[in-house]
């Protein structure tokens, strides 16, 4: 997972090209709540903080107010694929690539942190829309917040991270067609000095989108990809093939960042003596 930027400009502003896309009845009608809607903006952006983001009341609309607002979202105007393009350019070119919920999958989908079906008003606002996976939308849905109105997942764009790494693998080793092949597992550990209660959000993100098994699932893949890149260098010995590795998982932390899953099982195989081994030029 990683950090997310806002968008340059005004949400309101890219509202507003949405809404003056809009012709006909449904464009007369969406214009005249312009007044409201944008009083409902200014509630959200006033309230836009780790600790009152989850007091957002839901507005009071009727059904065809509803409509017209989600249709703001659900049509293909221009405006709108603008403003979707703008927030993936706007993120780092390392991790743009990457679901921000989950590190995994290619954020081909905007999740509403905010349900849209319960705020149809910020269906297009700039700072709820959040470039995520299929997976990763589909698990969160519309259940941000629990019966106490704790927000259960984390928001990008304002939640702290921890700055040291929060994962822990645990590497076994099985032998699969004369192979020998890991089998990983991932523990989630809260790093020294972060916040309990912070952290406690991070670990109900985690459980809710079931990162962790995701984790484990995927790790096979990532554990090719390294071997591949250490077979490549055709080292000799194992203290020429760490130092090429440790260099290597430098700058993946820098194009991924230091929070990302495959990170953490890099740096655990590259520890691994009976791996560097295995792929040392015969």
């Amino acid at each position: 997972m990683h950090k997310l930027r806002r968008v340059k400009g005004s949400p309101e502003d890219y509202l507003i090209r949405i809404v003056d896309g809009k012709s006909g009845e449904r464009g007369e009608r969406l214009t005249g709540m312009l007044p409201d809607v944008k009083a409902r903006y200014a509630v959200l952006e006033g309230a836009y903080t780790t600790t009152r983001i989850g007091s957002v009341a839901e507005g009071r609309w009727t059904a065809q107010q509803r409509k017209d607002l989600l249709h703001c979202y659900g049509s293909t105007a221009q405006a709108l694929e603008d403003l979707k393009r703008l927030i993936t350019e706007g993120q780092s070119e390392g991790t743009r690539d990457f679901c921000p919920y989950c590190g995994i999958g290619a954020p081909r989908q905007f999740d509403h942190y905010l349900p849209k079906e319960k705020y149809p008003e910020f269906s297009v606002h700039a700072y709820n829309l959040v470039p995520c996976c299929g997976i990763c939308n589909g698990k969160k849905s519309d259940g941000w917040l629990n019966a106490k109105n704790a927000r259960v997942f984390l928001n990008l764009y304002i939640d702290s991270l921890p700055t040291a790494p929060m994962l822990e693998p645990d590497i076994n080793w099985v032998r699969r067609k004369d192979k020998r092949v890991p089998t990983v597992s991932f523990e989630l550990v809260q790093p020294t000095g972060f916040s309990a209660i912070k952290f406690d959000l991070i670990k109900s993100h985690f459980e809710k989108l079931e990162l962790l098994s995701r984790y484990k699932d995927q790790s096979h893949t990532e554990f090719s990809v390294l071997r591949d890149a250490a077979i490549a260098r055709e080292a000799k010995t194992v203290a020429t093939l760490r130092e090429f590795l440790e260099n290597f998982l430098v700058q993946r932390e820098r194009t991924l960042g230091l929070l990302n899953w495959r990170i953490a099982l890099y740096r655990a195989l590259v520890k691994d003596v009976s791996f560097l081994r295995e792929c040392l030029k015969p």
